[in-house]
Parts: C-alpha cells; sequence; structure tokens
C-alpha cells in the first residue's frame, strides 16, 4: 500500500518559453560574437590538466560539433563527459566543471572518495566522527540533497533516507578512476535533484589490449587494514571487463569529541564494468557495485529528549547493504552521426541500526530505485549537434515506523541544441518537461556558452539553469515516534525550486604552463523545505514546512596551476561562499572561506612528493555554534621499487590540529599509513 496525490504546478507550461529564450541568446550571442568558455575548471590538486587526456575505449564518440580544431584527433582531446551528458572538448564547456584524473587520486593514495572531493573548490564535508560517520556535503553552499551522485551513471542516492542523497561514507576510492564534478542547477539534463550540481564517477576499465592488475595495501594508525585489487582484460576490437575488490577495517576514534571508547568500521566493496563489441556500431555493457559496511557510533547521552544535547560513549552501531546495477546497449546510425544509447538500473538499500540513546532501539529502512534512459545525439554537421533523451523512474520506501511503503513516479524528456557559429563559440540551449505523480508538471531550462579568444589563452565561459527537488518520501511521509517526532513527515510540501548562473574566465600562460581560473556564481532556492521546531511542544503542527521566500548563496572560486618545472608543480584553490535564508540567517555547516594548497615534487627519479595544506574558515553551525577555523596538513612519499610497484608513506593532520566539523562530534589526530601500490602493465 503506498499514498498518492496529485498537485500541478501553478504556472504555465515554460518550454516554448525555453526554446524562444534559447533562440534570442543563441542570436545575440552570435551578433555581439563572444559571451564565454569552457575549459575545465582546474581543481586545486590536479596539475596535468593542461595534458592531452585519451578516451576509454567503448566510450561514447565526441560529436563533430565538439570537436578541438586542429586536434591531432578526437581521441587526443581533453573530454569532459557531465557537462552536456555527452563527451565534449573541455575547452567548449560553457559549465564550471572540475575533473580529477585517476593519476590526481594516486598522488595522495587516501582511502574514500569525501577526501578528494573537499579538496574542489566549492565543495565542503562535514562529518560525523569517525570513518563510517554520516558525511554532509555542500557544493556552493547547497546541501548533498541537492547533488545528484552518478557512479558509471548508476543512480546511488538513497530514497529511504530523511532526505534522498548519497551516502559518501561508504564509497571508497579503490576502484575510480576519474571524478567529474560539474557546478550550477543541472535538472534539464539530469533530472531532480541536480539542482547545485553532478558528481560523475567513473571507476576503472581495461584500456590496453591484453590482461592488467593494480591495486595496493595499507596499514596505519588505529589500527587500519586498507587494500584493493583490480583485474581486467580488453580485447583488439575495444570490449573490455574489469573487476573490484576492496575494504578497510579500522578501530577508529570516538564519534563524541568527549568520549573515550573507539567507534570502529569496516567495509568490503565489489565492483565491475564492461562493454562488449557486437560490431563496430553496436555494443552491450554493464556496471554493477555492491558494498556491506558496518560501523559504530555515539548519541545524546542526555536522557532528557527536550534538554541540553550532550554527545558521549554509547554503544550504537549500523549496517548498510547497498547494491546497485546498470545494463544497457550503444547503437548508431548514419555512419556515426546518430548515437544511441539505452539503459535500465536498479538500486537496493538496506539499513540497520541498534540505537541505545535514550532507550534500546532496532529501526530499519530500505529504499529501492528502478530507472529507465534513452540518449541520442544527432550530429547534423560539423557545428550544429541535438542531444534528445528520455528517462523514468520509481522510488520506494520502507522502514520500521510505516505501516505502508510509499512510492513516487517521475517521467521526463529534454532536448539540447549545440551550435558552433564561429569557431571556438560553443553555445548550447536546452529544456525539459518532467511529470511527477504526485506533484504534476515541471519545467526546467539550461543556457551556456563558451569562448576562447582567437590567438589568446584567455577563455569565457558562462551558464545559466533552473531546476527542482521535489520532496523526499521520508519528508513527506516520515514518522518517528521512538524520537518524539510522530508528526515528522508532511504530506503537504510542495518542491522546491531554484535558478543559478555563473560567470568565469580562464587565463593561460605560456602554453598552459600557468593557469588562473576564476568564477562567479549564484544560486536562489524558492520554497526551502525547513524543519519547524514548534512540533516538539504541538503534534498537530508538522515538523517540516516550505519556506516562503529566497534562499540565495553566492560567492567566488579561484582556483590556478603552475608548473615551474617538469618536476614542480603547485597549486592552489580558495572559495568564498555567503548565503543568507528567509530569516536572515545562514546556512549550517558552509564555510564562508576555504583554501587548498597543493605542491607535487620529484626530487630524483623514482621518488614522488605531494604536500597539501588546508585552511577552513568561518563556519555557522547553528545560533549557539560557531566552529573553530582550522588548518590541516598532510603529506606523502613514494618510492618506485621497480616498474609498476611504489612504496609509500603518508601522514594526515601533520600538526595534530584540534578541530571539529561538527560540534561535539570527534575528529583524526596526527595519523600516518604506509603501504604498496602496484599497476601492471607498468603503464
Amino acid at each position: 500500500m503506498y499514498l498518492r496525490f496529485s498537485r500541478r504546478s501553478p504556472r504555465p507550461s515554460i518550454y516554448a518559453g525555453i526554446l524562444a529564450a534559447s533562440a534570442s541568446i543563441l542570436s545575440l550571442a552570435m551578433a555581439t560574437g563572444a559571451l564565454a568558455q569552457s575549459a575545465t575548471e582546474l581543481p586545486p590538486l590536479e596539475v596535468e590538466t593542461t595534458k592531452k587526456v585519451k578516451k576509454r575505449p567503448g566510450s561514447e564518440p565526441q560529436v563533430p560539433v565538439t570537436q578541438v580544431s586542429g586536434a591531432a584527433s578526437d581521441t587526443d582531446a581533453p573530454v569532459v563527459h557531465s557537462a552536456n551528458n555527452t563527451p565534449t572538448d573541455a575547452a567548449k564547456v560553457g559549465s564550471s566543471v572540475t575533473v580529477l584524473t585517476e593519476r590526481d587520486l594516486d598522488k595522495q593514495s587516501k582511502t574514500f572518495l569525501k577526501d578528494y572531493l573537499q579538496q574542489v573548490t566549492g565543495v565542503n564535508f562535514s562529518q560525523n566522527g569517525p570513518p563510517g560517520s554520516t558525511t554532509r556535503l555542500s557544493v556552493r553552499g547547497a546541501a548533498l540533497k541537492y547533488v545528484k551522485v552518478l557512479i558509471d551513471g548508476i543512480d546511488v542516492s538513497d530514497p529511504s533516507g530523511t532526505e534522498t542523497q548519497t551516502h559518501f561514507e561508504h564509497l571508497l576510492v579503490g576502484d575510480v578512476s576519474r571524478i567529474e564534478v560539474l557546478k550550477g542547477s543541472q535538472s534539464t539534463l539530469y533530472g531532480g535533484d541536480a539542482v547545485a550540481g553532478v558528481i560523475s564517477i567513473e571507476t576503472k576499465v581495461a584500456t590496453k589490449p591484453g590482461f592488467s592488475q593494480s591495486g595496493g595495501a595499507e596499514y596505519g594508525s588505529y589500527s587500519t587494514y586498507r587494500g584493493a585489487y583490480t583485474a581486467g582484460f580488453a580485447s583488439q576490437d575495444g570490449s573490455n571487463v574489469a573487476l573490484t575488490v576492496q575494504g578497510i577495517n579500522t578501530a577508529g576514534f570516538s564519534a563524541a569529541s568527549a568520549g573515550n571508547e573507539d567507534d570502529g568500521y569496516r567495509n568490503l566493496t565489489l565492483s565491475g564494468r564492461g562493454e562488449y563489441f557486437i560490431s563496430p556500431s553496436v555494443s552491450v555493457f554493464f556496471a554493477a557495485r555492491t558494498y556491506d559496511a558496518k560501523n559504530e557510533f555515539d548519541g545524546n547521552v542526555n536522557p532528557d529528549p527536550f534538554g541540553a544535547v550532550i554527545f558521549g560513549d554509547l554503544a550504537n552501531s549500523g549496517t548498510s547493504r547497498q547494491s546497485a546495477g546498470r545494463a544497457g546497449t550503444r547503437f548508431s546510425f548514419l555512419d556515426g552521426a546518430f548515437q544511441n544509447t539505452l539503459a535500465i538500473q536498479g538500486m537496493r538499500i538496506e539499513r540497520d541500526f541498534h540505537d541505545v540513546t535514550s532507550a534500546p532501539t532496532d529501526s530499519s529502512y530500505t529504499g529501492k530505485r528502478v530507472k529507465g534512459e534513452y540518449k541520442g545525439v544527432l550530429s547534423f554537421n560539423e557545428h550544429l549537434a541535438l542531444l534528445v533523451g528520455a528517462d523514468w523512474e520509481r522510488t520506494s520506501l520502507a522502514n520500521n515506523s510505516l505501516p505502508y511503503q510509499p512510492e513516487a513516479e517521475i517521467i521526463g524528456s529534454f532536448a539540447q541544441l549545440m551550435i558552433e557559429p564561429i569557431n571556438g563559440l560553443l553555445l548550447t540551449g536546452g529544456g525539459r518537461i518532467d511529470e511527477h505523480d504526485a506533484f504534476g508538471q515541471f519545467d526546467t531550462y539550461r543556457l551556456t556558452a563558451a569562448y576562447l579568444l582567437p590567438g589568446t589563452e584567455t577563455k569565457l565561459r558562462a551558464s545559466a539553469s533552473t531546476g527542482f527537488r521535489a520532496p523526499s518520501l521520508d519528508e513527506l511521509y516520515g514518522s518517528y515516534p521512538q524520537f518524539f517526532m510522530p508528526n515528522y513527515g508532511n504530506p503537504n510540501l510542495t518542491p522546491e525550486e531554484s535558478e543559478s548562473w555563473d560567470i568565469g574566465v580562464d587565463q593561460g600562460f605560456m602554453r598552459g604552463a600557468y593557469t588562473v581560473s576564476a568564477t562567479y556564481f549564484e544560486l536562489d532556492t524558492l520554497n526551502l523545505i525547513g524543519f519547524n521546531g514548534d512540533c516538539f511542544s504541538d503534534p498537530t503542527i508538522p515538523c517540516l514546512a516550505n519556506v516562503a521566500g529566497t534562499t540565495n548563496r553566492k560567492g567566488v572560486e579561484l582556483s590556478s596551476v603552475a608548473h615551474f618545472t617538469e618536476s614542480v608543480a603547485v597549486s592552489m584553490g580558495y572559495t568564498y561562499v555567503q548565503t543568507e535564508t528567509p530569516t536572515n540567517t545562514r546556512l549550517p555547516f558552509v564555510p564562508r572561506h576555504s583554501f587548498v594548497l597543493g605542491l607535487d615534487f620529484q626530487p630524483i627519479d623514482k621518488v614522488e612528493l605531494n604536500v597539501t595544506g588546508q585552511y577552513v574558515a568561518d563556519t555557522f553551525q547553528s545560533r549557539t555554534d560557531q566552529l573553530d577555523n582550522y588548518f590541516l596538513l598532510s603529506a606523502k612519499a613514494a618510492y618506485e621499487i621497480v616498474p609498476g610497484w611504489k612504496a609509500y608513506v603518508r601522514g594526515e593532520n601533520l600538526l595534530d590540529e584540534q578541530y571539529e566539523t561538527i560540534a561535539q562530534f570527534g575528529t583524526a589526530g596526527l595519523a600516518v599509513y604506509g603501504g604498496v601500490q602496484m599497476a601492471l602493465p607498468e603503464n
């Protein structure tokens, strides 16, 4: 049994207006000659963004309108996959995108995806204690519920949570080969929840004919064991398969900063992907992953639920198991001019908790997702291409507090035109119509422009877009009697809507040896879903309600990379974010200032050094909690034992900084780890 109700958006369809606006902007840009550029925004620790990056076997071909002029071949050009939902030259992407490659990940050998993402400009993390604890993420001041996360095209967000979002605390990095962080509202191409952006993750794949393998093992502080192994095979026609097993086991540290007992964590993750070419124009592919994790955590030791919240040692524990997969086919017509992708994916997550915060309580949650999708890219000529697509998704929630299982269903269709009216200027305009079974129709649009000034290394870029986020099933129907909130859910909630835009410039010097990037952004959210504390004293008042007015986020992102020599490179990233709610307060867990500085140095052959410093300042949590500023210093030194094998030692929080990312929750002190990495064949 599940509940449904229907509410149409009060505004008329704006699809015709979207197309008219797109045509007007295209015409204006053609008349004025230039508006924007697109080179990939440089992440603070990515020091090889100016080098050529080859595409993977079996990846979708670039459409002609997105090929680099004068490139030796289309496979030698730096490519961004997420910005236009089809491979596009990085130099012609109008949205702000940060790319991290497998080489960037290997330089630091960290454990979790979040450890790298928090170094990207515009991204911030906070966590409720040791590994495995709940992790919060914000992109440009917007929380994780506004970010679409895809792993090999699989939506891994959890529809059974209080908000539909991804559990980054369980995402290890041992199988990851590439990360793209696409910023700004992307609901046009990716549907709801992509209000602040998209994080697209690719796992490892065999890239050269024959058998290959890679992996590593590590041991260090907090009795931490970690290992990963990937085996892959590729044939001459591009068919390939790769499988990865990875895991971590750690004693951890106290989740409560005032606690003394260690809160441990373990995780075993299996993943794989592959593609088989039936013919040069037809292939079938798959991607699958599963993890099984268990963590210990602390809680409120004050038995009075209406009293002060004081976190301390408790024997709480939780398990999380997620399985997900995606399969489909790619096929082309018209001698490759019409590329098509058909796919179906499914995901199931189960979470169980034993909580002794106030009384022994066991709770369980199950979330499911099924999704079908189609995408087609038609290249009319070298300067004009059209992307069209459609998708259908059904999600469901079950927990031991609800006597029924609510579901949600949404159907969407979208189109985007990509045109290069003059050499170096790429414009895109697109629109989407979504039909939600509970909320009716929502229309979104996206416009981007990218321009490389002829004969210079100056690149301009801009984008404007809209988005929406439907309330999660838990926000609509949730009930938590064990937490004295039987009135938590509110079936009268309406979707949040958003508008965002950004404009930026990328400047290169000395043929890309030095680069500087600057971006200004704004993101407005209407009808923000907020928590009403009056529900504790009055059970007739829902705990969640739409907040009238606009929540504003705006700021600046700066990044630069300097290759002084072939063996010395320095990178920098700075983010300033200002947030304001309709009640004139700041959004929690969004630092106003964050700064990352990185150094890559190879003093002698076979020795590689990496040093990273991160400073975070002025973080608001609540009216009573303002978090202290902190600086974290980490480093890694690696030595190549034999070709393909490296031994390393790395240190985290080398200054033993005492800090909190969430008030009263613990963080790691100085920690040292040692390990080995291998990749065979060597290259």
